[in-house]
C-alpha cells in the first residue's frame, strides 16, 4: 500500500548540528504508526521535517506520492497533515474557543462558520470536558486539559493525518490512557492516519499498528507486531 506520508534520505538538523542522518519514513493509509527511541536522537526533528518546520539538507518529503520537499508547513497542512508539538501549543490568555478560533483562521475551510462550529461540536464530543470548559482561559486549566486542547486544534482542519509529539508527557496515568483511547477512536472512526511519538511506551504499543526505531539520527522499521516489543526489553530501544 502506498504511503500518504513518507521521507526518504531525510538529513536535517538545527545550525550546524546534523541530527537525521539518512532517515526515512513511511506512513500507511488509516493506521497508526509508532515511532520510539533514546532521548536526542531525532524522534521530534523526523516530525517537525516531515511537517516542514525544519529545512532538509537533502532528502525528500511526499505527500500522497507527491514531492512536496520545498513546500511550507501552511501547505501540508493544507493538505491535510497536522502537527501537535510536545509543547503546549495554547495561547493561555484566551478561552478554549478562541484557541480553536485561532486554529481555524490558519486554515481557509476551516474558518467557515459553518464548518468552524461543525468542527467544534466534534472536539467538544470527543474532549467532554472541553465542552464544559469552553469558555475558561487555557492558561487556567490543568496540563491534561491543556493537552486536549493542543490535539483539538490539531483536528480543527478536519485532517487525514495527525501527527502527535508525545501528547502524554507529564501527565497522570488515567489521562494517559484517556489520551491513547481518544487516539485510537480517531483512527478507527475518522480514519486518520496517525504519527505518534511517546516516551510511554507500555501504553503506546496497545494502540500502534507499526513501530519505527529512531537512533542515531537514522530511523528502521520495527520487524515484529508492535505489542511483541512490550515482551522484549523496551529499555534496549530507549
Amino acid at each position: 500500500m502506498d504511503a500518504i506520508l513518507s521521507g526518504t534520505g531525510l538529513c536535517s538538523g538545527y545550525g550546524g548540528n546534523l541530527v537525521l542522518k539518512e532517515a526515512g519514513f513511511a506512513l500507511r493509509p488509516f493506521e497508526i504508526c509508532g515511532i520510539i527511541g533514546p532521548n536526542g536522537a531525532g524522534k521530534t526533528t523526523l516530525l517537525r521535517t516531515l511537517f516542514g518546520l525544519l529545512p532538509l539538507r537533502s532528502g525528500r518529503v511526499e505527500i500522497d506520492g507527491e514531492d512536496v520537499t520545498r513546500l511550507p508547513s501552511s501547505e501540508r497542512l493544507r493538505r491535510g497533515v497536522s502537527y501537535v508539538p510536545q509543547e503546549r501549543n495554547v495561547f493561555p490568555n484566551l478561552t478554549v474557543v478562541e484557541n480553536l478560533k485561532m486554529a481555524a483562521d490558519a486554515h481557509p475551510d476551516a474558518k467557515r462558520s459553518h464548518r468552524f462550529r461543525e468542527r467544534c461540536d466534534f472536539v467538544f464530543d470527543l474532549f467532554p470536558r472541553l465542552a464544559e470548559r469552553r469558555n475558561q482561559s487555557a492558561g487556567s486549566m490543568s496540563g491534561g486539559e491543556q493537552r486536549m486542547i493542543a490535539i483539538a486544534i490539531g483536528l480543527i482542519s478536519r485532517p487525514r493525518v495527525l501527527v502527535l509529539d508525545e501528547p502524554t508527557t507529564g501527565l497522570a496515568p488515567q489521562i494517559v490512557q484517556m489520551l491513547m483511547r481518544t487516539v485510537a477512536a480517531l483512527n478507527m472512526s475518522e480514519r486518520i492516519s496517525i504519527v505518534i511519538v511517546e516516551q510511554n511506551i507500555a501504553s503506546m504499543l496497545k494502540i500502534v499498528h507499526r513501530l519505527f526505531l529512531v537512533k542515531d539520527g537514522r530511523s528502521t522499521p520495527y520487524a515484529g507486531r508492535p505489542e511483541t516489543l512490550a515482551q522484549q526489553h523496551i529499555w534496549e530501544y530507549l
